[in-house]
């Protein structure tokens, strides 16, 4: 009888080699791609990044002008646009306006109607100005109460206030000089401080452009209590 020997198989080293080498130039393909698309994307929320929180800002802002209350009664004072500018010649708009915007938190002794203050103040290195807003909840409080501080924007160059009438725009008003009337509309334009150029997106109504030194938004919010004082009629909620 001739017995017959198993011979066994296996990969030779070169061949071992040959499929490691394989996996390697796989392997960083891969990653070259997946590095690609990463830059990618963080290139593109770089340049969409300043139009979006220029754009959050304006809307934030523009619902408590939505839901500004008329400067009559218990809860309520008058309505007053400040023209201002900050050290380096830039505008620095101030408004204090009572408003039924949302709280940013419950609270005890909130009411549907508070008082807000809208702002900038100088950033820590002074380069810019930080858009700020202060909300008092507790109208009547039995002691005096620190209002809430919430940042809606940092990195600001600008920020510019103006007020229509009817018949004009204005860049001051104050509302116990106008028979206790609200503006029936309000232009928010605010400057952010990005030095990158291009065409920045278009997004709804609200107009983004390149400007010297950043990005530009502007819009025009509609005041519903606004009154147009236009000879002896009044004219309630009109627009522009």
């Amino acid at each position: 009888m001739t017995g017959r020997r198993a011979t066994a198989r296996a990969f030779t080293l070169l061949e071992v080699l040959v499929a490691t080498a394989l996996v390697a130039v796989l392997a960083g393909s891969l990653y070259a791609s997946l590095s690609i698309a990463f830059r990618a994307r963080r290139s593109a929320l770089a340049a969409t990044d300043p139009v979006r929180k220029a754009q959050l800002a304006v809307e934030l802002l523009g619902e408590d002008l939505r839901c500004a209350v008329v400067p009559s009664g218990v809860f309520a004072g008058p309505f007053v646009g400040q023209d201002g500018q900050d050290d380096r010649g830039h505008d620095s708009d101030a408004l204090m306006l009572y408003t039924t915007t949302s709280s940013p938190e419950p609270a005890e002794g909130v009411g549907d109607v508070k008082y807000v203050e809208l702002g900038c103040e100088p950033s820590d290195d002074g380069k810019t100005q930080v858009l700020v807003r202060l909300i008092t909840t507790n109208l009547r409080p039995p002691r005096a109460v620190e209002p809430v501080r919430e940042v809606l924007c940092r990195g600001v160059i600008a920020l510019n206030l103006r007020y229509f009438s009817g018949s004009q725009w204005a860049d001051n008003w104050d509302s116990t000089t106008e028979d206790n009337t609200l503006p029936c509309a309000v232009e928010v334009t605010l400057q952010l401080d990005d030095a990158r150029q291009g065409d920045p997106p278009w997004r709804g109504d609200a107009v983004a452009s390149p400007a010297v030194g950043g990005y530009r938004v502007s819009k025009v919010f509609l005041v519903p209590c606004g009154v147009i004082v236009s000879g002896a009629v009044q004219v309630t909620g009109s627009s522009p």
